[in-house]
């Protein structure tokens, strides 16, 4: 039994947000009102701390790609870290001029672009994909292990594909699987008035290209 100060506290609090994430109607209510949701259901605060449920849970047992379903298992998505596209610095100079006035500026980037010989997939044909028979194509492998609540399920990303849910038998060969190829981009870019040195701007849709962000639409 842990005798440290405060071990009482935060196994009241692990309590308290095992009993919110188990329960689907007090999950709903926190998702859409939070700790006064649950206060109004039943006048007692969610945790001790004030934190999100989820949060404390990832702090104990370790970050977890898997969510709870309506059935009250885990579902796995893949989709929220495969929409992060991978982003290009590029840095500008500018006269004290446009620093003042701004103006548009036209620039080339070195980038990552689609593959047009296999469209992004990385493969030589469609017949060189597979579905990962590891994750059954989902992209997340399930690991059930036992805890002081139970047996709890946590999801990470597959160790055989990486997280794609498909397997390449047959690569590419301009990409050599990558699905990508490096190129050079040319833009124009709006500086606004007033800028100092350091800011930073971002200009949507315009990363490197990632695989990851295809198989999303799969």
């Amino acid at each position: 039994m842990n005798k440290s100060p405060g071990a009482e506290e935060k196994f009241k609090e692990i309590s308290a947000a095992y009993e919110v994430l188990s329960d689907d109607e007090k999950r709903s209510l926190y998702d859409r009102f939070g700790e006064s949701g649950l206060q109004g259901e039943n006048g007692g605060p969610a945790s001790a701390s004030g934190v999100d449920p989820s949060d404390l849970f990832d702090a104990y047992f370790g970050r977890s790609e898997g969510l709870f379903s309506d059935e009250g298992g885990f579902s796995f998505n893949m989709r929220n870290n495969r929409n992060r596209g991978h982003d290009i610095r590029y840095d500008l100079r500018l006269s004290f001029e446009e620093s003042i006035f701004g103006g548009k500026r036209k620039i080339e980037v070195s980038c990552y672009e689609t593959c047009n010989n296999c469209d992004g997939t990385g493969a030589k044909s469609t017949k060189g994909i597979k579905k990962c028979t590891n994750c059954g194509g989902k992209g997340g492998e399930k690991k059930t292990q036992k805890t002081p609540f139970g047996m709890m399920s946590q999801v990470s990303t597959c160790s055989k594909c990486g997280g794609l849910g498909m397997i390449i038998t047959e690569s590419c060969r301009k990409c050599d699987g990558s699905g990508r190829v490096q190129a050079k981009r040319k833009m124009e870019v709006t500086v606004p008035p007033g800028v100092n040195d350091g800011d930073t701007m971002q200009i949507r849709g315009e990363g490197n290209f990632d695989k990851r962000r295809l198989a999303a639409c799969h």
